[in-house]
C-alpha cells in the first residue's frame, strides 16, 4: 500500500482515530473503482484550503484550518471559508439508495456523504441539482437536505421530517426519503469535509446502494489484441528461389495486458505450410524453397485468418 505522507500522519495524530466501516459494506453486489479524472468538475467544490489526493488505497482529504477565508470561485460576490474539500462522481441512474455511507479514517467530524439527485428525472429544469447529506458520527441515520423546507418548498416536495438539530430543518431517514420522493433520480454521489471544518485523513470507499465505489491511484489495467507485421526477402537463384518470411509482435502499452493473440498463417496454392500464434513482442520466421519446374506457386499470408499479402512464384514446369 502506498506510503500516506506526512499530512495525513500529523493530522491523524493530532485528533482521535474514527473509523466509520457500516455493515452495509458486507451486502454490497459489486465494486466499482474511481480514479483520477472520474470526478464531475461541475459539482466538486474544493476550496483554496481543501485538498484531495489518490492514494493507492483511498483517498487522502484534508483542509488547512477552520477559519481561513478567501474570495468565492462560484461568481458570487463576498468571501467564503476555503477550507472545504468536497469532490462527487458519477454513478448509474437510479432511485434513492436504501443503504449509503462512507467508510473514513481519520479525525473527527468525519466528511459528510452526499447524494446528489433530480427531484423529478427531468435534467433541463430547476429540481435537477439536490443533495441529501450523511453524517452518521452526528446524526445517526438521518439524512438532511442542503437548502432546507424553503429549497424543498421552491422544488416541490415535502420533508419526511421539519424538527431541528438535524443539520437541516429537512431531514429524514432513506427509507422515509424514498417515500418522499419516489420520482427521484440519483446520478451522482460524493463527499464533503467542512466548509470550517479542520480535518485530515482518508476516505477508503464510499457506499450507494449495492455499490461499493473505492478509490485508487493506481491506473487502469486494459487488454489490448496484439498486433504485429511481417517482412519478406524473395532470392532467385539459378535453379530455386527462397521466400523467407519474418513475423514480429508490437510490444504492449502501458498497462496492458494481452488480450487475443496474434496469428500468422502461410499457404502455399491453399495448402498450410506455416502456422504460429504470438503473444506480444515476439519473434517468428520460416524460409520457403521452391525448386526449378515446380509449377506456380501462390503464396499468401494470413493474419488472424484475413489475407495480408500475396507473393506469386513461377518455378516454370
Amino acid at each position: 500500500m502506498k506510503v500516506i505522507n506526512l499530512g495525513v500522519a500529523a493530522g491523524i495524530a493530532a485528533a482521535a482515530l474514527v473509523s466509520l466501516t457500516p455493515a452495509a459494506h458486507a451486502a454490497t453486489a459489486q465494486t466499482t473503482t474511481i480514479r483520477q479524472g472520474q470526478f464531475v468538475s461541475t459539482l466538486g467544490d474544493t476550496r483554496a484550503a481543501g485538498h484531495v489526493d489518490f492514494l493507492r488505497d483511498g483517498l487522502h482529504v484534508w483542509t488547512e484550518g477552520a477559519t481561513d477565508t478567501g474570495p468565492r470561485t462560484d461568481g458570487g460576490a463576498g468571501t467564503w471559508n476555503t477550507d472545504k474539500a468536497a469532490e462527487y462522481f458519477e454513478v448509474p441512474t437510479q432511485g434513492l439508495p436504501s443503504t449509503a455511507s462512507l467508510t473514513w479514517y481519520g479525525t473527527s467530524p468525519a466528511p459528510g456523504s452526499q447524494i446528489v439527485f433530480d427531484v423529478d428525472a427531468d435534467r433541463t429544469n430547476a429540481n435537477t441539482y439536490n443533495i441529501l447529506v450523511g453524517e452518521p458520527e452526528t446524526y445517526g441515520d438521518d439524512y438532511w437536505y442542503t437548502g432546507g423546507t424553503a429549497r424543498a418548498a421552491q422544488r416541490g416536495f415535502a420533508c419526511p421530517e421539519t424538527t431541528g438539530g438535524s443539520g437541516s430543518d429537512c431531514h429524514g431517514t432513506l427509507a422515509e426519503w424514498q417515500q418522499a420522493l419516489p420520482d427521484a433520480e440519483v446520478y451522482a454521489a460524493g463527499f464533503s469535509l467542512g466548509s470550517g471544518v479542520k480535518g485530515d485523513g482518508v476516505i477508503r470507499d464510499i457506499q450507494v446502494g449495492d455499490t461499493d465505489y473505492q478509490f485508487t491511484s493506481d491506473p487502469a489495467v486494459t487488454t489490448a489484441p496484439v498486433t504485429g507485421t511481417e517482412t519478406a526477402n524473395e532470392v532467385v537463384r539459378a535453379h530455386s528461389t527462397t521466400l523467407s518470411l519474418a513475423f514480429r509482435t508490437d510490444a504492449l502499452g502501458a498497462n496492458q495486458v494481452v488480450g487475443k493473440k496474434l496469428t500468422f498463417k502461410v499457404t502455399d496454392n491453399g495448402e498450410v505450410v506455416f502456422r504460429d500464434t504470438m503473444g506480444a513482442d515476439e519473434r517468428s520466421s520460416v524460409k520457403l524453397h521452391f525448386a526449378e519446374g515446380s509449377g506456380k506457386h501462390k503464396v499468401q499470408v494470413l493474419k488472424n485468418g484475413v489475407v495480408d499479402r500475396t507473393f506469386k512464384i513461377n518455378m516454370g514446369r
